[in-house]
């Protein structure tokens, strides 16, 4: 949620859509789809059984997940027009709407396993966890990215003619560690004096963090099945 419109920016700017305006709605629609996803799963829940509908969240969460990947790279290359766009829309409206939901069914289900007497205490150590993760997952999520980013600048200064390289940042394709640590390179830079055809990797920095995410969720599905 935190990254969304950063995201949106970043993996689909070469599509028309993706204007400010959009961007502000996207964000819109995540808020929209996390206060529906705590009303509507957590009464959907009561019908299917509070594990039946964590283990549906991994079940549809991850593929959609992993899945927005090839998404950032259709749209990327212009492949399928605005399709790629409105599949990760709906994906992570989905996703964040799981969120909703994970959140607003979480007492019940400890009152389920545990009995009411024990949901209070458990709850709170939930939440003290809830809340740490709310702090280090987009902390994680911008190293991650930070990393993809360097990565992929020191690709396309390999791929570079040196002397141009030299030229446009005042040091050899050598120093590259030390312009990444000034700050002097960037990708838009990079771009400019890459060879032609080369793509622009900007759309695909989130795909380590996106499979550490699919990552994660199987992990929690385990658990939960194992419950």
């Amino acid at each position: 949620i935190s990254c969304a419109k950063t995201m949106m920016n970043e993996c689909f700017s070469s599509v028309p859509l993706v204007t400010s305006a959009f961007c502000a709605s996207y964000v819109a629609m995540l808020s929209g789809a996390n206060m529906l996803g705590r009303l509507g799963w957590a009464t959907a829940s009561d019908w299917t059984g509070r594990k039946n509908m964590y283990f549906l969240f991994g079940a549809l969460g991850i593929p959609t997940t992993l899945a927005i990947p090839t998404l950032t790279t259709m749209a990327s290359e212009g492949i399928g027009g605005a399709l790629p766009l409105y599949a990760f829309v709906g994906g992570s409206v989905a996703i964040v709407s799981f969120y909703g939901g994970l959140f607003s069914g979480l007492p019940a289900y400890i009152s389920d396993l545990f009995g009411g007497k024990h949901t209070s205490g458990i709850h709170g150590r939930l939440l003290t966890a809830w809340s740490a993760s709310a702090l280090f997952g987009p902390s994680l999520m911008a190293q991650l990215r930070q990393r993809a980013y360097v990565d992929e600048m020191e690709k396309l200064a390999s791929i570079s003619d040196p002397e141009t390289f030299e030229r446009t940042f005042g040091a050899p394709v050598c120093e590259m560690g030390k312009l990444v640590e000034a700050k002097s390179v960037t990708i838009e830079r990079l771009m400019q004096i890459a060879p032609p055809g080369t793509l622009d990797p900007t759309p695909n920095l989130y795909d380590s963090t996106l499979y550490s995410m699919g990552g994660i969720m199987f992990l929690a599905m385990l658990s939960n099945l194992a419950i």
